[in-house]
């Protein structure tokens, strides 16, 4: 048996165990957020970028209706990317059911290849207040969504804020990608706070982030990451590392937002490609080395069965280092578990840990030859 391959799996091995170990070291370093402050004193812009989603919008617009903030200190800006379905009527009849709610529908203007970052700089441009807020228009809000992020800011005086994105609750009855798909995202989120908690942030959701309009006009918005159709949240908090500002996560469960799963299996993997493809624009030497890692590590598992089938000694080696995976694996992603309330759905860890490297290999292979599509527009490389 010619021991080179093994080395090189060691050597993975060893740099996998670093970076796992040091995200279980940021979540348990996160603190919950500041004591809670009494008054509601900030002022929020909350943008909501959309396109053909009449069938997650009531959701969405009945959580913004219940919303625990005094309705003069925040405004609701819709930005309608061209929908070809009754989203833009159903935030029309929204606003005339509620006028107590200050709403205003917008028209995205195309300027770059990525619409959403286009219409979030249309609302910006629009935008009142001070502190902008994002979310999708396929998510809910919590009741206390705006006074989390006024306590915070109080307290902290952040430039950005990030605060944890969940997927809906996942079925027994449900197909296997949704449970796939809920692990995946658990473990994208156990990673996003414990890179936080290291005080090493390189991913955060756009479905919960607020920040400071000044702070994105002084950094310089999306100007670095307009050539990428995706990244409107991970970019942005790249530049805002760059230019040394004030980044913080809310680790409460009070702030989680919830957000729907792909309705297909294609849709599922065409959103995978979409966030694979802006990996490649990742400047943060952190973020760098826990991309490549991830990747060598699957890579090699998948490596390692192939190689099995030649040399049968392999197999030791193999299970060890697929074993090493595994309960790293399960120790950050249990956490997130129990944070979001989805522990029922580790049912579907183990038979997931076997699919995760050929499927997360091959999504990145992938993006880096051909585009996507989503939202019924083509993306080519």
């Amino acid at each position: 048996m010619a021991m080179l391959p093994v080395y090189i799996l060691a050597g993975i091995c060893l740099c996998y165990i670093i970076l796992l170990v040091s995200l279980l070291c940021g979540w348990r370093n996160l603190k919950s957020n500041p004591s809670s402050v009494s008054t509601s004193e900030i002022d929020f812009s909350i943008i909501i970028p959309f396109r053909n989603e009449q069938f997650h919008l009531p959701v969405l617009l009945d959580s913004l209706k219940d919303l625990k903030y005094p309705r003069n200190k925040f405004e609701i800006l819709l930005i309608n990317d061209s929908s070809e379905d009754e989203s833009e009527k159903l935030v029309q009849e929204f606003g005339e059911m509620h006028p107590e709610l200050s709403i205003e529908l917008l028209q995205n203007q195309r300027e770059s290849i990525s619409a959403k970052k286009d219409a979030i700089k249309v609302g910006i441009d629009k935008s009142r207040f001070e502190y902008i807020v994002t979310t999708d228009a396929d998510c809910k809000v919590p009741e206390n969504w705006l006074q989390g992020f006024d306590n915070y800011i109080q307290s902290q005086d952040s430039d950005l804020i990030a605060a944890p994105v969940i997927l809906d609750k996942v079925p027994p009855e449900d197909p296997l990608f949704r449970k796939f798909d809920l692990i995946d995202f658990m473990s994208l989120q156990a990673t996003t706070i414990g890179a936080f908690g290291l005080g090493r942030p390189f991913i955060c959701n756009a479905a919960n982030l607020c920040f400071k309009k000044k702070a994105f006009q002084e950094v310089g918005g999306y100007r670095q990451s307009s050539n990428y159709a995706g990244g409107d949240d991970v970019f942005l908090l790249q530049q805002f590392n760059e230019h040394e500002r004030r980044i913080d996560f809310i680790r409460s469960t009070k702030m989680i937002v919830t957000t729907a799963a792909q309705k297909d299996l294609r849709s599922f993997i065409q959103q995978r490609l979409r966030w694979a493809a802006k990996s490649a624009g990742y400047k943060d030497n952190f973020a760098r080395f826990a991309a490549l890692t991830v990747f060598l590590m699957n890579a090699a598992l998948i490596i390692g069965v192939v190689l099995c089938l030649f040399d049968a000694s392999y197999f030791q080696w193999l299970m060890m280092a697929f074993l090493i995976k595994f309960n790293l694996d399960f120790m950050l992603i249990y956490k997130a578990a129990v944070f979001f309330d989805r522990k029922a759905n580790m049912r579907s860890y183990a038979w997931s840990s076997i699919a995760y490297p050929l499927f997360s290999s091959g999504i990145a292979l992938t993006s880096l030859f051909v585009g996507f599509k989503w939202k019924g527009r083509d993306y080519r490389k």
